[in-house]
C-alpha cells in the first residue's frame, strides 16, 4: 500500500506542477507575443516612445491597423453627441475604402468596433501620441498633407450629419470638436 500511496502523491505533485508550467508558458508566450506587436508597431510607424506604442496597443492598434488609427478623429467626431447616425457611418467608411482599408482586415474590425460600440478616452491618448510621432518623425511636408487630409475628413464627416438633407451645417459641438482636433494637429 505505500508503494500505491507514493506513486499516487507523484502523479498528483506531476500534474500539479504541470499545469503550474503550462500556465507560466503561457504567459510568457503571451507576454513575448506583446513585445513582438509592440516592436512590430515600432517598426511600422518609427515611433519610439514606450508610451505611445502601449497607449496604442491599449487602443487595439497593431501594425496591421494603423489604416483605422488615422480614421480615429472621424470616429470621434460622429460619437460627439453620443448617438453615430447613420449619414456619419457611411461617411466614415467611405472614407475607409478611400484609405484602401481592405474589409476582410483587421483594421476593418476595429473600425466597426468603434462604429458599433464609443470608443473611450484611450482611443483619444493614443491618437493624441501617435500624431505627436507622426509629427515628429514625418517630414514638414509630409505631415502638411497628413494634417490637412485628417482636416477635411473630419469636416466632411461634421457636414454629413447636420443642415439640409444633413449637408452644409455643422453644429456648435461639431465646431467645437473640429478646433480640438486641428489644435492637436498644430
Amino acid at each position: 500500500m505505500p508503494d500505491e500511496l507514493e506513486r499516487r502523491r507523484r502523479a498528483l505533485e506531476e500534474a500539479f506542477f504541470n499545469k503550474y508550467n503550462d500556465e507560466l508558458l503561457a504567459k510568457l508566450r503571451a507576454k513575448e507575443a506583446a513585445a513582438q506587436r509592440k516592436k512590430g508597431l515600432a517598426e511600422k510607424t518609427g515611433i519610439s516612445d514606450e508610451k505611445v506604442l502601449d497607449d496604442l496597443l491599449g487602443a487595439g492598434v497593431e501594425p496591421e491597423t494603423l489604416a483605422a488609427l488615422a480614421l480615429a478623429p472621424l470616429v470621434l467626431l460622429a460619437w460627439r453627441d453620443g448617438v453615430l447616425e447613420d449619414r456619419e457611418r457611411s461617411a466614415i467608411l467611405r472614407a475607409a475604402d478611400e484609405q484602401g482599408v481592405s474589409h476582410s482586415g483587421t483594421a476593418y474590425q476595429l473600425l466597426e468596433k468603434w462604429l458599433n460600440e464609443r470608443p473611450g478616452d484611450e482611443l483619444v491618448a493614443a491618437w493624441k501620441g501617435y500624431v505627436g510621432a507622426l509629427r515628429t518623425n514625418l517630414s514638414a511636408p509630409a505631415y502638411a498633407a497628413l494634417r490637412k487630409d485628417i482636416l477635411d475628413r473630419t469636416t466632411k464627416v461634421a457636414r454629413s450629419a447636420g443642415g439640409f438633407l444633413g449637408y452644409g451645417r455643422v453644429t456648435k459641438e461639431e465646431k467645437e470638436l473640429l478646433a480640438r482636433i486641428e489644435a492637436i494637429l498644430a
